[in-house]
């Protein structure tokens, strides 16, 4: 039985892709920052994986920070699938920002090195595949974000540079690296905690705020995305590529729509703010920054390398964003009218 390691347990994110490894007949080994979590995450797994396959998971503790912990925590692994990221407040410099995402990022490539790990996968982010405002088009994989784009945030430019950073480590240091390129992660919520991207479909369904942001989004469903994951660690052409994994642009507004009728007694909202007024208010709001180089956009990225290279498939989502509705409700994080 292989095992993997998998960074940061406790998120959303990784908890699907943990449930992907179990469910496939691996061991996972994840990092966690205290070793409590372990049980935690276990219970919020009990609803996706086998409980005899749950025996196979097991944590160490290691902070993305720090540099204590990681070799003897992933030493003996068959590789690692580094989905960990530090996650902004919005109020963070670039620098300050950039900093904590490289350093986290060598951090876990230098170990494993030192551990004799030649086999990472990475989760990326499409902020490091973005165009300037009014490009159109279809950009693929290959295509990088210019850090001269005016519109770019600290937390955009710290995942462009934790990419290049990978790479630029890796190709210096012969490691297999596949780096994965996630949109807007949408999907079920395996608890209240640590909703991630999941927050922005709860906030919707509260009315909070009460005009729609009609960004347009470019969804993956967080199931599909550990999936890819996967398959780009099984797979040997995976190697040296990054992968975009997300669908067609679903805008704000058709997710409201579909909520409207799906979730009658919520408080999603009828009305839109005005791009022009959102650019505004991001100026005094720090966290509405990583919206404004998306909206208006008028370009999309292709999948097709992941769905050819490694027979990829995905949801449909529009029923991505109905499942995470239907979770939240379930969970009792809806407030109706």
């Amino acid at each position: 039985m292989k095992k993997i390691i998998i960074t940061g347990g406790t998120g959303f994110v990784a908890g699907f892709v943990i449930a992907e490894f179990l469910n496939n007949g691996y061991m996972v080994h994840t990092s966690v920052r205290d070793i409590k979590h372990l049980s935690k995450i276990k219970l919020k797994l009990a609803d996706y994986v086998d409980s005899e396959k749950i025996k196979n998971l097991s944590a160490f503790v290691a902070d993305l920070t720090q540099s204590e912990g990681w070799v003897d925590g992933i030493r003996g692994a068959d590789g690692i699938i580094h989905v960990a990221s530090p996650m902004p407040k919005g109020t963070e410099t670039v620098d300050e920002l950039c900093k904590a995402a490289v350093d986290g990022t060598i951090n876990i490539l230098s170990s494993a090195l030192l551990a004799n790990i030649s086999r990472i996968v990475m989760t990326s982010s499409q902020a490091a595949s973005t165009a300037m405002r009014g490009e159109t088009g279809v950009l693929n994989d290959d295509f990088w974000t210019d850090e001269k784009n005016p519109d770019l945030d600290p937390y955009r430019i710290s995942k462009i540079r934790a990419e290049r950073a990978a790479w630029d480590f890796a190709n210096k240091n012969n490691i297999q690296l596949t780096t994965i390129l996630a949109g807007a992660i949408f999907g079920p919520a395996m608890s209240t905690e640590g909703l991630s991207s999941n927050a922005v479909l709860l906030n919707l369904l509260n009315g909070n705020p009460k005009r729609i942001i009609n960004i347009p989004l470019e969804v993956v469903d967080v199931r599909d995305l550990a999936t890819l994951h996967r398959l780009a660690f099984e797979n040997d052409k995976a190697i040296g590529q990054r992968f975009l994994s997300s669908e067609p642009i679903l805008k704000m507004t058709e997710i409201a729509e579909i909520y409207r009728k799906e979730f009658p007694k919520s408080r999603t909202a009828y009305k839109v703010y005005p791009d022009f007024i959102v650019r505004i208010l991001a100026k005094f709001k720090p966290e509405l920054r990583t919206l404004i180089p998306i909206l208006g956009r008028c370009y999309t990225h292709t999948n097709k390398r992941a769905k050819t290279m490694l027979n990829w498939t995905l949801r449909n989502p529009k029923l991505t964003v109905i499942d995470a509705a239907k979770s939240f409700e379930k969970l009792g994080l809806i407030e109706e009218k």
